[in-house]
């Protein structure tokens, strides 16, 4: 669904967000620090850690790609355990680090860890992500708690958050979890407006989110439905 992206297409995000946004961030922080250091030697120092923390991630990553094939092995596991330990220590308030975090997540999910995917979604929002990976994080983070049993907290996070250009996704979160505490009613409302933020024209989660919406359907609605098509054939 639309919350589960590839890493490959969020660091691309990450990537263009610090296209967008790094060099700002990099100005502020040259005024900030003001004389204590040279300009040309804080940009050399900050481009080379940078450069140390996608090493590291983008290694992690190729380690991940390999499960598609099958499952990582003892050794690639603890690989990608070192390398998002390292990322979190070393790196932690870089997009690195909460990107790496949430797919030690991800992998937790699979592995039916719910309790560690719950812990890593948790890291990163504790650490200051841009807003992107925030509303990423904070929805995988509600399904998990869904998946744990806790759907009052699920609902609370996602609608307490900024869902960002996540708006269907969220909605359809929302109806999720209303449809599983019996609101139909509710649930029929978030489908409805996931239907109506949906801009990705994905037809498979279009079909989705219909089947969704005529199964949340209020019984007094359809029941209404059904006598004025009884009364039309007559």
């Amino acid at each position: 669904m639309a919350d589960y992206q590839s890493e490959e297409e969020q660091i691309e995000a990450f990537k263009q967000w610090w296209v967008d946004n790094g060099l700002k961030l990099v100005a502020a922080a040259v005024i900030i620090v003001g004389g204590s250091f040279g300009w040309q030697g804080w940009q050399g120092a900050q481009e080379e850690q940078a450069q140390k923390g996608s090493a590291i991630y983008t290694g992690m990553i190729d380690t991940v790609k390999t499960s598609a094939e099958a499952p990582l092995t003892d050794e690639q596991q603890q690989a990608v355990s070192d390398a998002v330990s390292q990322l979190k220590q070393e790196f932690s308030d870089s997009g690195f680090a909460h990107l790496s975090a949430l797919v030690s997540a991800k992998l937790a999910v699979e592995a039916d860890d719910l309790d560690t995917a719950a812990t890593e979604l948790e890291w990163v929002l504790s650490n200051k992500p841009v807003a992107t990976l925030a509303s990423l994080a904070t929805l995988r983070l509600a399904r998990v708690e869904a998946a744990r049993g806790n759907v009052d907290t699920a609902l609370a996070l996602v609608e307490d958050a900024d869902a960002g250009k996540m708006v269907s996704a969220y909605e359809e979160a929302k109806g999720d979890f209303h449809m599983s505490m019996g609101h139909y009613a509710a649930a029929y409302t978030a489908y409805q407006a996931a239907l109506d933020t949906e801009e990705s024209g994905n037809a498979r989660l279009l079909s989705i989110l219909r089947l969704k919406l005529s199964e949340a359907k209020p019984v007094e609605d359809s029941a209404a439905e059904e006598s004025d098509a009884a009364q039309g054939e007559s």
